[in-house]
């Protein structure tokens, strides 16, 4: 039988490294002979590792949060970054970050997010309902259509409106009330 050029140095090389996966790790143990050149050296390693947790940031304040700061959390891009800054716009400010549930995330756990979040009411926007138009108070993300009509049909027959008339003469119901308490005057 007859082996090939190829084939021969094939067999070599699995010879070498057959030798080299079980002579030379018995050799070395043994220290029979000095394998290695070079000496070993006793310092300790000069590299540090930080730990992820010194790197623990504060809490973001949705109400004063730029883009910038946003797109800075892990999980946060320029998008999401965006609907947030805008669903604060369309609101008037966040009073709890809870209300980032509100918002629609696709690829985004926001549960897993909220505790790096604070949301301090007093930057809340209240605005007067009496001197608002329907175009504007339908823009709310709490008010729908039939509610804001509720809401202009009572100033017609009061004359003003504000929170107090609606909470007093029960115009909204009681749940929806709470939602647009910290926005209206």
């Amino acid at each position: 039988m007859f082996i090939r050029k190829s084939e021969k140095k094939g067999i070599i090389t699995l010879g070498i490294l057959i030798t080299a996966l079980f002579v030379l790790p018995q050799t070395i143990r043994r220290s029979e002979c000095p394998v290695f050149l070079i000496p070993h050296a006793e310092r300790p390693d000069t590299v540090q590792y930080h730990s992820a947790r010194n790197n623990v940031r504060p809490p973001v304040e949705l109400n004063t949060a730029d883009s910038v700061t946003l797109v800075g959390i892990r999980g946060i891009g320029p998008y999401y970054a965006s609907k947030i800054l805008r669903y604060r716009k369309q609101l008037g400010g966040y009073h709890s970050p809870r209300q980032l549930k509100d918002i629609k995330f696709q690829y985004l756990d926001i549960d897993t997010l909220l505790p790096r979040f604070t949301a301090n009411p007093a930057f809340i926007r209240k605005r007067e309902l009496d001197t608002m138009s329907f175009k504007a108070i339908l823009h709310h993300p709490y008010l729908q259509y039939e509610e804001v009509q509720l809401i202009f049909n009572a100033k017609r027959k009061f004359g003003k409106i504000n929170y107090s008339i609606l909470e007093s003469e029960k115009i909204l119901p009681l749940f929806k009330l709470k939602k647009i308490k910290p926005y209206f005057k």
